[in-house]
């Protein structure tokens, strides 16, 4: 389990990387920066949250048998997925308060900071050999 919650650490890395570089390139060519910024920060936010969400129950999938599990791990995807659409809903609804499209972008991080990882972990290898 330590593995993992180094993951879980490298993945949060990834995901401030790239929130970072997000709300830096739409602060600068978005007209409504509020808005913009608003949205990546609650994307983001969403992200981080289902990012726990995912450890916890992975977590609690590996302490069960193996239909079980899969049934389990299949019902906390539906209920992100679910979480996902209504914050994108959210965001659409209020547009002229937090814009859409750094909502979705922020929910992204998610995927991206799965493809960080490796990098992170790399990077985080050379930095504890200092």
């Amino acid at each position: 389990m330590k593995k993992v919650k180094q993951t879980l650490k490298e993945m949060f890395a990834g995901l401030l990387a790239w929130l970072l570089f997000v709300f830096v390139i739409l602060i600068i060519v978005a007209s409504h920066k509020l808005a913009m910024a608003l949205g990546v920060l609650i994307g983001g936010g969403a992200a981080a949250g289902l990012l726990l969400h995912m450890y916890h129950h992975l977590d609690i999938a590996l302490d069960m048998d193996v239909k079980h599990a899969q049934s389990h791990i299949q019902s906390a995807a539906i209920k992100r997925l679910f979480f996902m659409a209504l914050i994108v809903a959210i965001s659409m609804a209020g547009y002229k308060y937090v814009h859409p499209l750094g909502t979705i972008l922020g929910l992204f991080g998610i995927k991206i900071s799965a493809y960080l990882q490796p990098m992170v972990h790399k990077i985080a290898g050379h930095i504890q050999k200092w």
